[in-house]
């Protein structure tokens, strides 16, 4: 049985931080994954950070580039529909995880089959990766470090390409009571805060759902 997670990252101007995020999901332990980097037409350093992996075999890593700026929907849907793993993952290029995240919430699936996706509680950590606050993600969700079933994500059409912000909350607003996210109350993800994050913009903060 296929038990590949594919990782994948969506950056759009993060070279900054992007390499942290690309080692961490190469560090995954105890399981068989593919990592998917898909740049959104990025203006950075991030040329340069992707070519810096390119040694690595596409079996383990692959890198995509948008000739424009197309939006995190978008290019998660293009990593999604180009994976291959029963499970999946999406990692923002200014975050990280810890080694051991996909093995958990990959076990975590195989083992409760009427659950469409699993999410872990995560840590908020500065721009130098300093602890500043535990967070529950029961209590409050992220766009990220959330692991579908990735046939079953398909089969409901992805993200809304429409929405060019909250394309999470989207999602889980038109998925509805029937596929509710699990929780696993351990903090493996690590979200960054930094003064560009994705989540301060007007843009972001005006869009509706």
């Amino acid at each position: 049985m296929n038990d590949l997670v594919s990782i994948i990252i969506t950056n759009y101007n993060y070279g900054k931080f992007l390499s942290r995020a690309i080692r961490s999901c190469l560090s995954q332990e105890h399981l068989h994954f593919e990592v998917i980097i898909i740049d959104d037409n990025s203006e950075d350093e991030s040329h340069n950070i992707l070519e810096s992996f390119s040694f690595l075999p596409k079996e383990k890593i692959r890198v995509f580039k948008n000739k424009e700026n197309k939006g995190v929907a978008f290019s998660s849907n293009f990593g999604l529909q180009r994976s291959i793993g029963r499970f999946c993952i999406r990692v923002d290029a200014d975050d990280f995880i810890a080694p051991e995240t996909c093995y958990f919430l990959k076990t975590y699936l195989q083992k409760n089959k009427e659950a469409f996706c699993v999410s872990c509680d995560y840590w908020l950590v500065d721009e130098y990766e300093n602890k500043i606050k535990r967070q529950y993600a029961k209590e409050k969700n992220i766009s990220c470090g959330i692991m579908y079933r990735r046939d079953l994500l398909l089969e409901l059409g992805g993200y809304n390409e429409d929405m060019r912000h909250r394309e999470e909350e989207e999602l889980r607003k038109r998925l509805g009571s029937k596929y509710k996210i699990h929780h696993l109350q351990l903090p493996f993800y690590r979200y960054r805060m930094h003064d560009c994050n994705k989540t301060k913009s007007n843009e972001y903060l005006k869009t509706k759902i």
